[in-house]
């Protein structure tokens, strides 16, 4: 009888373990809506690329450096040797009254190997400052990251959160 009881607890043991889901990797989603907070002085948004074949890590950072300026960085992080690097920034201005973000600026950027052959376009980086904006005003950036490597295109977008910008 104790023999029979151990056999039939081992059974539903078995049938337990083999039941049980198994994840090999967790994927975490950020909220979509992006929080103001007047007393952030800049924000970051590290995007890795869960099943990338070229593209390993986006880049983008926004910062009040102040005098009104808004600041920039912005990097595509590659696993292998590419052939060209664009980056594009869309500046978004937050309209209170209507309660959206509303595109006021966008930016692109293109680095190849024929017109940046001493550079290492794996870790390309770019940085600058956004002037001629109103100030007091909170102010987000979206980018898109794109890189091409023998004929194969890739892409991954950011979104940093908002922050005020002032003089």
């Amino acid at each position: 009888m104790k023999r029979k009881f151990l056999n039939i607890m081992l059974v539903l043991l078995i049938t337990v373990a083999c039941a049980t889901p198994v994840s090999a990797q967790n994927i975490y989603f950020t909220d979509p809506v992006q929080a103001i907070n007047a007393t952030v002085e800049g924000s970051q948004d590290i995007v890795k690329q869960p099943k990338g074949n070229v593209i390993s890590t986006g880049i983008l950072e926004i910062s009040n450096p102040g005098g009104g300026e808004i600041g920039v960085y912005m990097q595509t992080l590659s696993h292998i040797e590419i052939d060209e690097t664009v980056f594009g920034v869309y500046l978004d201005r937050w309209i209170e009254s209507e309660e959206r973000w509303a595109n006021v600026a966008n930016y692109k950027f293109t680095y190849n190997k024929e017109n940046s052959p001493d550079e290492d376009l794996t870790t390309k980086a770019i940085s600058f400052n956004i002037v001629g904006q109103p100030v007091d005003c909170y102010y987000r950036l979206r980018g898109v990251h794109m890189v091409i490597s023998g004929g194969e295109r890739e892409m991954l977008s950011s979104r940093t959160d908002g922050i005020l910008i002032t003089k």
